[in-house]
């Protein structure tokens, strides 16, 4: 898809000044301000990726009287740098990691949000080639490898889709304008995880993504990873805006082969939810996206869950599409949880929802009309804000008890169907300026086959006989439903089952799992 991109202005919180009044014998009365400082979100601080040798700065926006300042790289203090601003200029790999800053006077100190400087090679460090298939048929491609490829050691492969900068005519100047195009390949990340980066692209004058392209994109991959010593468990998906629906279509052709996904800002492709539900993705968009609307992220989101996957999703309040774009494939928390999937393996790294009880398994049967759910939620440090479940089979859903362990009781079951129950979990956006919050999932898909006992007389006693539900099973009597007293009778029975003739009259039940 083309679009315009912009910058969109966040808004601001107007600081809070707390009034202290002290009343004294010997004075009427004083008033004392008590000016904490109070740093506000602003775009200026917040993840960006500059080109090695340019310019680039961090500014803080902060309220309260008397105010100095410590900027800190990775929780140490930079001596000297003490101002509103901290410049770059021209930018070292030296000065690529997570800056914070201190602001502080005599009624106390605020610390700020970390913001990522990502260090990244000049857009030329992308090489075009053409790669052409047994047809004869030309895909164009951009590829970065890591600076000191080694054959004897494994990479990951990172395969990135764009709309507007897909096109072999547009894709250098694309990526020079914006940097985040290649936060895989920044110095920090080529010394610590290095990746090999791949962006295929259109032929000049294609508009779209078709399935012809999606082919040979599958057939580049191949070639790549016979040409280069890839992992083959940790080959990747990205893609923005007009590139997500390919993104989505490349992973449905070749299923239990890619590890992991990030799409920002786009539309789902035509492959069908459940042949991606092994695959975990992380999602992002901004509520104020006027090229592509959020709902259609959001309808991904739901398909993904409901077909039983771990989707995380961000959605800035503001950013518009230029925004949630380039701060998604910015946020350092984004790029770390991508490179930590591994293919067939469940999805690792936080943010991470759990459901643990009564089972860790994706699915369960049983007989019972309600169900107790228990487990955790973690991101990195973040609060949790709150966890929430929804049982997509009869629209009910509820808050959940508890955050970082949570437990959900009483989740009423439809009979006779399979109800997918999502436990979402809500955390920070990683974007302060921006707004907005992050939802991520655990998905349960319970049958409710509820026990149907037979019970019938027999020469030697009596046969109860029952279909539904699962196992171990316990058989209970009592003798009076009124005020019932359930014993058990016998446990981990099976069907049928045949029982001596007490005396009275006596009920039976049976209880499954």
């Amino acid at each position: 898809m083309n679009s315009n991109y912009g910058h969109r202005t966040s808004l601001h919180r107007v600081a809070l000044v707390e009034l202290l009044v002290t009343i004294t014998a010997s004075v009427t009365s004083i008033a004392q301000i008590s000016s904490l400082p109070q740093i506000r979100p602003a775009i200026s601080l917040q993840p960006k990726a500059v080109v090695l040798g340019r310019s680039a700065s961090f500014v803080v926006s902060a309220s309260g009287d008397a105010l100095t300042y410590q900027w800190r790289l990775d929780g140490h203090d930079l001596p000297g740098q003490t101002n509103k601003t901290i410049s770059f200029a021209p930018a070292q790999t030296g000065d690529e990691g997570d800056y914070t800053v201190e602001v502080r006077n005599a009624d106390g100190a605020a610390v700020s949000a970390p913001a990522r400087l990502w260090l990244v090679p000049p857009a030329t460090n992308f090489v075009k080639v053409n790669f052409t298939n047994d047809a004869g048929l030309r895909l164009p491609y951009f590829i970065a490898i890591p600076t000191n490829y080694d054959p004897t050691r494994s990479y990951p492969l990172v395969c990135q889709f764009y709309g507007y900068g897909g096109d072999e005519a547009t894709f250098l100047g694309f990526a020079e304008t914006y940097p985040e195009t290649r936060v895989f390949a920044s110095h920090r990340q080529q010394a610590t995880d290095p990746a090999i980066v791949v962006c295929p692209n259109r032929r000049a004058g294609d508009g779209t993504w078709s399935a012809q392209y999606l082919k040979q994109v599958l057939g580049l991959v191949d070639h790549l990873m016979f040409r280069f010593n890839v992992d083959t468990n940790r080959v990747y998906v990205g893609g923005v805006s007009g590139g997500v629906h390919a993104a989505w279509d490349l992973i449905g052709m070749r299923s239990g082969f890619f590890a992991g996904a990030f799409v920002a800002a786009g539309w789902q492709g035509d492959a069908r939810a459940t042949s991606l539900r092994d695959v975990p993705f992380w999602l992002a968009s901004a509520a104020d996206d006027v090229d592509v609307q959020p709902d259609l992220v959001r309808f991904m989101v739901l398909a993904l869950r409901s077909a039983g996957a771990r989707a995380i999703y961000t959605e800035y309040k503001s950013g518009g599409h230029f925004g949630s774009i380039f701060m998604a494939m910015s946020t350092p928390a984004q790029v770390n949880w991508l490179l930590a999937q591994r293919r067939g393996a469940p999805s690792i790294g936080e943010p991470l929802l759990l459901i643990t009880h009564p089972t860790k398994e994706p699915n369960l049967t049983t007989g019972a009309a309600s169900l107790n759910l228990a487990g955790s939620a973690q991101a990195l440090g973040q609060p949790i804000i709150r966890v929430t479940w929804t049982n997509t089979v009869n629209k009910t859903g509820a808050i959940a008890d508890g955050t970082n362990a949570w437990t959900a009781q009483a989740i009423p079951l439809t009979a006779d169907k399979t109800n997918v129950i999502i436990v979402t979990g809500t955390t920070t956006s990683w974007a302060p300026a921006f707004g907005g919050a992050t939802t991520f999932n655990d998905t349960l898909a319970v049958v409710s086959s509820p026990i149907r006992m037979s019970i019938a007389r027999r020469p030697l006693g009596i046969t109860l006989d029952w279909t539904g539900g699962a196992p171990p099973y316990a058989v209970q009597q009592t003798s009076d439903l009124r005020q019932p007293d359930w014993s058990e009778v016998r446990e981990d029975a099976l069907p049928p089952l045949t029982l001596p003739v007490g005396p009275g009259a006596l009920f039976y039940r049976v209880t499954g799992k």
